[in-house]
């Protein structure tokens, strides 16, 4: 078992009052399993994925990332997990406009201190990987909307994590843009027993998927 959450609870205060999101919330997540997690706007998907990513920290629960409570650590203790162990892709690439493609899949290497020479040959075959081995100079302003998630994709990957958090990935995506991008995520995930837990609305994307759960006022139902 890659991933356990226990009895998660997190509030938010708004105008002096604690607006509860999620309450109580429990899942498991195998390695290289694929979890679609869906739910209307505001039932607390993107909120789960950022406490799984040590993004936000809950007001109770447990978070077990093989077999360890990652909850108790320190913020520097837990900036270096999220670089090891975890991907993040989100609805927007957050690229550097003024850096290469090759250079924003390169950066969270770049900033784990990793041996230039090797993250950069490793940033080129992810490259090959999505299929965008001919656009390692261009800029993210001379990419596509559907290129440049792909390189958000692959920037997500280069650290080798454990766990990819997708966030609506494909959201801003035209269908035909979108399904390359997911039958790419999936085939990575399968070939490399690789763990997602993806947030969308997108049912076909989310029947992809090894299981689907659903959020409702604050808790997790498997559909």
């Amino acid at each position: 078992m890659l991933l356990k959450v226990k009895d998660l609870h997190k509030s938010y205060s708004l105008s002096k009052r604690e607006i509860p999101v999620l309450k109580g919330v429990n899942l498991e997540l195998g390695q290289g399993e694929i979890i679609a997690v869906m739910g209307k706007s505001g039932a607390g998907k993107s909120t789960l994925l950022n406490i799984i990513g040590t993004l936000d920290k809950p007001q109770k629960g447990i978070i077990e990332f093989n077999g360890e409570n990652i909850l108790k650590y320190s913020e520097k203790q837990l900036a270096n997990f999220r670089n090891k162990n975890i991907g993040f892709v989100f609805q927007f690439h957050y690229l550097l406009p003024e850096f290469t493609a090759l250079e924003n899949i390169m950066l969270p290497g770049l900033i784990r201190g990793e041996n230039i020479p090797d993250l950069k040959d490793r940033a080129k075959k992810i490259l090959d990987m999505i299929e965008l081995g001919d656009r390692e100079e261009h800029r993210s302003g001379e990419l596509s909307g559907g290129e440049q998630q792909r390189i958000a994709f692959a920037r997500s990957l280069i650290n080798k994590p454990s766990l990819i958090l997708a966030d609506e990935p494909s959201g801003n995506l035209d269908n035909t843009s979108s399904d390359k991008l997911h039958d790419i995520m999936w085939s990575f995930a399968r070939e490399n027993n690789t763990s997602f837990i993806v947030v969308t609305h997108d049912r076909t994307l989310a029947e992809k998927a090894d299981r689907i759960i659903n959020i409702v006022d604050g808790v997790i139902y498997e559909m």
